[in-house]
């Protein structure tokens, strides 16, 4: 999504660049804490769908594995120093980088979401 604005420092963003949390990339169960809150007062207040937060608001995207970075099984929220990743569409799962190349990175699976990307 290259038109998103690129989060700034620890900031997490919307797709319109309000400010609305913070991650400093240490530990993805503090990414959980801070994206599930966010995804809780957007629902509550009715936030416009256009603006809801996606992965690109999120900061230290620097930190995902550049084979990773196009990753779209599901929802990869962010990577932590240590390798871990809070994943899945209510940022409510947590994986390595190493599970996910062992479930995602055959041969069969990087064909499959080349023909999707197709």
């Amino acid at each position: 999504m290259a038109d998103h604005p690129v989060p700034n420092g620890d900031d997490i963003i919307l797709p319109d660049g309000t400010v609305v949390g913070s991650w400093n990339g240490e530990d993805v169960k503090d990414l959980q804490v801070e994206v599930q809150r966010i995804m809780k007062e957007q629902k509550a207040s009715g936030a416009d769908r256009n603006n809801l937060l996606i992965r690109f608001g999120i900061p230290h995207f620097d930190q995902t594995p550049d084979h990773l970075k196009p990753f779209i099984a599901y929802a990869l929220w962010g990577v932590d120093k240590k390798g871990n990743c809070l994943t899945h569409r209510r940022a409510d799962h947590f994986e390595t980088v190493e599970k996910i190349n062992e479930k995602y990175g055959s041969e069969t699976a990087m064909a499959a979401a080349q023909r999707h990307r197709e």
